[in-house]
């Protein structure tokens, strides 16, 4: 038995010296200030939803070379439709053009991004996950109206919390829901 005991004693001491250049075979990193944050789509590498529909989204704080998970994971999370992006439309990575967004006003055309924030409905419990619901129909401005050219994409950026650290984003493709596959 005392033999036992001094052999896991020198294995604890040689994997302790082997982890101290910082990370784990886990790839925790001990700090606390993230370098970089992952936003993805739950589930699918095609970041898509129908308008009216919901997509569950979620953000990772890391840091290091391996991406090793910081300590805080919490998050401000932000939408905004983009006119001049493209999305992923199949697992193998291949993007398209967003569609446009735009409102005419006084005869006057012009692109429009509104806020989609209030369209995030964030995990009380785990504030790294979100479900993005877009509505059936983008609200236009008062005297104004609308057009969208479906898909449109909406931006949704997560903004590491105490300490701060750099956002990281996701292009989601909100599609027609009378025209799914398109």
């Amino acid at each position: 038995m005392r033999r036992f005991v001094i052999s896991a004693a020198l294995a604890g001491i040689a994997s302790t010296s082997a982890c101290a250049g910082g990370g784990s075979a886990l790839n925790f990193s001990n700090a606390a200030t993230p370098e970089r944050t992952i936003v993805s789509a739950g589930g699918t590498n095609v970041p898509r939803v129908l308008a009216g529909a919901g997509i569950a989204v979620s953000a990772i704080s890391v840091g290091g070379a391996q991406n090793g998970i910081v300590s805080n994971q919490r998050f401000i999370w932000h939408g905004i439709v983009t006119n001049d992006a493209a999305y992923t439309y199949d697992a193998a990575g291949h993007t398209r053009s967003c569609g446009a967004v735009t409102t005419t006003t006084n005869g006057t055309t012009a692109p429009y991004a509104p806020d989609m924030s209030i369209y995030i409905a964030i995990d009380p419990v785990n504030e790294a996950n979100v479900i993005f619901s877009p509505p059936l129909a983008l609200p236009a401005p008062p005297g104004s109206t609308i057009a969208v050219r479906y898909p449109y994409c909406v931006a949704l950026a997560a903004t590491p919390d105490n300490p701060a650290g750099p956002a990281g984003t996701l292009i989601v493709a909100v599609a027609d829901p009378q025209n799914p596959l398109q």
